[in-house]
């Protein structure tokens, strides 16, 4: 648990490069949409932005609320 939590959320983005879902291990491939943690802050980043293919975002957030 990080201090920061408070201000993360996740952004869809269209992918420019191969990326892997950090909770299947599926391939996210150029062009195609995931989404990314983000800061709300501009000026506190992350090194290890965490991905998730469109699947496991769905069913993280599903089986979170």
């Amino acid at each position: 648990m990080s201090k920061y939590n408070s201000l993360k959320f996740f952004k869809k983005t269209k992918a420019r490069t191969n990326h892997i879902c950090i909770e299947c291990g599926q391939q996210i491939n150029a062009g195609d949409f995931y989404y990314a943690e983000s800061m709300t802050d501009k000026f506190l980043h992350s090194l290890h932005r965490k991905k998730f293919c469109i699947k496991c975002y769905e069913e993280y957030f599903k089986n979170k609320i």
